[in-house]
């Protein structure tokens, strides 16, 4: 006699196992490329000059990963490797090139952040021409799911990045339990499609976007309820850095307007601003009523 249970079982593992498969796998490679940058910032003690070998070998596997993406004919197997390239691409773009470190013979690979980069607008361009790509078929399906995948983490850092500083904190557990509910349904949603899938390109690409759902339905279930002590932790510490950065470069245009002015290759009218600040000499109208 069959068993009802374990054909259940094994339908239920034909079905939707290759979707929560591939999902399950973002976050297992989350989870390592976690463990893989506390030696940069978030150990007691950081590791001086570990960038200079943990970037190197990101980008190595990135490259790989999206050129095997590039020409791979399989489409099932292209849209794995478009997956986990944008999955070695974030952190290798968006966070390790960019990340101030206070050691080490290159301390920041890049001075631009990309999380801050035009904040939403570049992000909204970039899902557009996404669009546009894919309906028109300009670029490989595999190509667009590594696009896909890169914008979505894009466009959940920059939320992460203005979560803590701008929602109110009563807010967070009301905005929390709304991302966890919506994306709670949308992950339903998507094991619905996976279980009609009949190909396993669409299988695999369901996985993908799975991996995006279920990564903001553990965030609205659990950190974002809560200010993030990463944040306080390293955005204070980078704030005051990018402050240093300025305070210099301030030093440094007004060593240069005292050159200028010395050396008679500028007059005092030549940096007024048109604008009143505290310190200004006041105007004759403003001194004659004084």
């Amino acid at each position: 006699m069959a068993n009802p249970e374990g054909n259940l079982f094994s339908r239920i593992a034909n079905r939707i196992g290759r979707t929560v498969l591939v999902a399950l796998l973002g976050q297992v490679f989350f989870l390592v490329s976690v463990i893989t940058m506390i030696p940069l910032r978030m150990a007691k003690e950081p590791v001086v000059n570990y960038n200079l070998f943990y970037l190197p070998i990101l980008a190595l596997f990135f490259f790989a990963l999206f050129y095997r993406a590039c020409v791979e004919q399989d489409e099932a197997r292209g849209i794995l490797y478009g997956y986990f390239s944008a999955l070695v691409a974030w952190p290798l773009i968006g966070e390790v090139a960019s990340m101030p470190l206070d050691k080490g013979v290159v301390t920041q690979f890049s001075s631009i952040n990309i999380k801050l980069l035009g904040a939403y607008f570049y992000v909204v361009v970039g899902w557009i021409l996404l669009k546009v790509m894919w309906r028109t078929g300009a670029v490989k399906t595999s190509v667009c799911t590594f696009f896909l995948v890169f914008l979505s983490i894009w466009s959940f850092e920059l939320y992460m990045d203005n979560y803590s500083s701008k929602v109110p904190l009563e807010l967070m557990p009301v905005i929390a339990r709304w991302v966890a509910t919506v994306f709670g349904l949308a992950s339903i949603l998507i094991l619905v499609l996976a279980w009609r899938a009949t190909t396993t390109a669409k299988k695999n690409l369901l996985g993908c976007i799975l991996y995006i759902t279920l990564s903001l339905v553990i965030m609205g279930s659990s950190q974002w309820k809560t200010p993030s002590k990463f944040y306080v932790k390293y955005e204070g510490a980078h704030l005051a850095h990018e402050i240093e950065e300025l305070q210099k470069e301030m030093e440094h245009l007004n060593f240069l307007r005292e050159y200028m002015l010395r050396e008679g290759l500028a007059t005092e009218a030549d940096f007024a601003t048109g604008k009143h600040t505290e310190n200004a000499p006041a105007t004759e109208p403003e001194a004659a009523q004084e």
